[in-house]
């Protein structure tokens, strides 16, 4: 076998080297197949959890942080979690139903800024040594691709990190007021202690690779202060302010000048060269114009198929924009593969789960099969999400378990993801989600100190000193979890090479009109059983759920009549409220039959308080 050389990264982006590494996995065939699952590579694992004890749900507080203070602040600071330790739970991951990691920024970071989310970037052809190594990321990769899982890697190329400093009348700065023109001047770079030096010395100063310590890269526009246009501007127009300013003071890269375009497409080619990696989430992007993002992912794409990767997936973080269908403009005009349901698409599913919000609200949004021609195809240009690590367009910085007062939280948890893998779209979970961790806001104490309230959900999983439930010292890799239990056994049906699993992937969907108590069919009310089926040819799957936290909920079902004849059953393939036996292994026993009702075909269905049931 040859010889394996491990990288090193290059200073210079002239010497950045294009060929593929020498193994190149094909893509998926569509990516609505997949069950994507983000991680903070901080936060999510060291590889080290053997050492530390289990949270025990049972017992709260015998693992609880002692020290407020500590626990508080170290949510702002690195925590320790490696790709490595990405790579020890490659089996966990698995169980759990994942098809494709989505592994947030590992890029470089500034050695003097605790920008543990990865998205400061010093040197944009560099893994941050806190992460690891290169060829920690390119084991990563292979080890995934061993077992047929995919990798998307998080990708900045909106701006650089907080790498020099604003002249404020001869003061350092590193951010300034939003202005249009004339570019501020420059003070100086960042040293590694956080100073203003006039040269770059050393790779821990300033940004690397050298091409991007040309000046004229940053537009020098100081910081966004509004973050959409407003309502007399063209908000297509490359020069608003919320496309040309910094990113609190993240530095804007000049994506109009050609030349930083260029050097931006080449460093992500370099890394689909180096890494092997299956598609990129493009951050920030409603911050790039239209052009910028065209040519940048075009060039990506083209990379990709001219190496072999014929499905390399882009999908774009466009906050504040209409996810989903009411807005292709988003994904076509940018030349993205698939939008992050951001906003009020994961707010309408919340709301139905919880029953505070018409189960129709959530369906709707589905309409682009009037557009797009099928509801099939609705399916390939979203990324359906319910947790994540900004929660923007919420009513705060909290997740989806927070807040939440019912008896079987942990089981509304697992329901909520298994809307996600039932429903059009490719659906996403949020690490720790399947622990139903519940980071909030409220837990914040401003006299400790202030600001980043996102640290609440960014939670460490691993064992470090801001553990999720305000614990420090255990991990939470828990497999019998009541939630993660029930979120693997729906991933296992809709994972399945079956006509059960191509329907919940890829079939058209519907909302089913249902009646109780002898009144009329019609489409369910908020806190109500609302079911929905998705069909592929001559086959339905049926999913219901009991909208209702508190109180069991029952209806007869509507079915395609078409399918189902007189005298025939749909058969129980997952019930919430089923033993942790019957979970790993259903009974194909558990009927119920097809009733018919002046032509309409219905099936009884109840349910206990948050459950959910998935027939076929």
């Amino acid at each position: 076998m040859p010889t394996i050389v491990e990288p090193s990264a290059p200073v210079t982006l002239s010497s950045a080297d294009l060929r593929p590494r020498g193994r190149v996995h094909p893509s998926p065939a569509t990516w609505r197949d997949q069950t994507l699952y983000f991680l903070l590579p901080d936060r999510f694992s060291d590889g080290r959890e053997g050492e530390r004890p289990l949270f025990d749900p049972a017992q709260p507080q015998a693992h609880a942080a002692t020290d407020k203070v500590l626990w508080q602040t170290s949510g702002k600071r690195f925590q320790g979690g490696t790709l490595k330790g990405i790579a020890s739970k490659l089996d966990y991951l698995q169980a759990l139903g994942v098809t494709t990691l989505w592994v947030g920024p590992v890029w470089r970071q500034r050695p003097d800024l605790d920008t543990y989310h990865g998205y400061g970037i010093q040197n944009f052809l560099d893994v941050d040594p806190r992460f690891g190594a290169l060829q920690d990321l390119r084991d990563l990769v292979d080890a995934a691709h061993d077992r047929g899982m995919y990798i998307l890697l998080d990708v900045i190329y909106n701006h650089s990190g907080n790498n020099w400093f604003y002249n404020d009348n001869g003061a350092p700065r590193t951010d300034l007021p939003y202005r249009f023109q004339p570019p501020y001047p420059v003070h100086g770079w960042r040293s590694e202690t956080g100073g203003s030096v006039p040269e770059i010395g050393s790779l821990n100063q300033g940004v690397w690779p050298k091409e991007f310590q040309n000046l004229d890269w940053y537009t020098r526009a100081g910081r966004i202060g509004r973050w959409d246009p407003e309502p007399w501007e063209d908000p297509l127009h490359p020069d608003n302010e919320f496309r040309r300013g910094d990113f609190f003071d993240l530095k804007d890269v000049h994506l109009g000048r050609k030349d930083a375009l260029s050097a931006i497409i080449r460093v992500y080619q370099y890394w689909i060269a180096l890494s092997d990696c299956d598609g990129f989430r493009v951050d920030t992007v409603k911050h790039v114009s239209f052009e910028a993002s065209r040519n940048f992912c075009g060039a990506i794409h083209e990379y990709a198929e001219s190496i072999g990767k014929e499905n390399f997936l882009l999908v774009g973080e466009v906050t504040g924009g209409a996810a989903l269908t009411r807005d292709y403009l988003d994904i076509f005009g940018r030349n993205l593969d698939a939008a992050l349901d951001i906003g009020e698409p994961t707010r309408n599913l919340a709301g139905m789960v919880k029953g505070l919000s018409d189960p129709n609200f959530f369906f709707s949004q589905f309409g682009g099969h009037d557009l797009l021609g099928s509801h099939r195809e609705t399916g390939r240009y979203h990324v359906s999400i319910l947790d994540d690590h900004d929660m923007v367009g919420r009513d705060g910085k909290h997740r989806f378990a927070a807040r939440n007062p019912i008896p079987d939280k942990e089981q509304q948890v697992a329901h909520a993801v298994g809307i996600q893998l039932t429903t059009l779209g490719i659906p996403c979970l949020y690490y720790g989600t399947e622990q139903a961790f519940d980071g909030t806001e409220d837990r914040h104490d401003p006299a400790i100190d202030s600001g980043f309230e996102d640290r609440y959900i960014r939670e460490a999983m691993f064992g470090g000193t801001f553990g999720a439930f305000q614990t420090a010292g255990c991990h939470f890799f828990n497999p019998d979890h009541p939630t993660c239990l029930r979120i693997a056994a729906i991933a296992r049906i809709r994972n399945q090479n079956s006509p059960v699993g191509l329907a919940l992937r890829r079939g058209r969907q519907y909302l089913r009109e249902t009646t109780f108590l002898g009144r009329p069919f019609s489409l369910p009310d908020p806190g109500e059983l609302a079911a929905w089926s998705r069909l592929l040819v001559n086959q339905e799957v049926l999913i219901a759920l009991n909208t209702n936290g508190a109180a069991p909920r029952g209806a007869d079902v509507t079915v395609d009549a078409s399918l189902h004849p007189p005298g025939s059953t749909l058969t129980f393939l997952y019930r919430g409220d089923w033993s942790e036996a019957e979970l790993r292994h259903p009974s194909k026993n558990k009927r119920v039959p097809v009733q018919y009702d002046q032509g309409r075909a219905t099936v009884r269905i109840d349910l206990p308080p948050a459950g959910m049931a998935i027939l076929a």
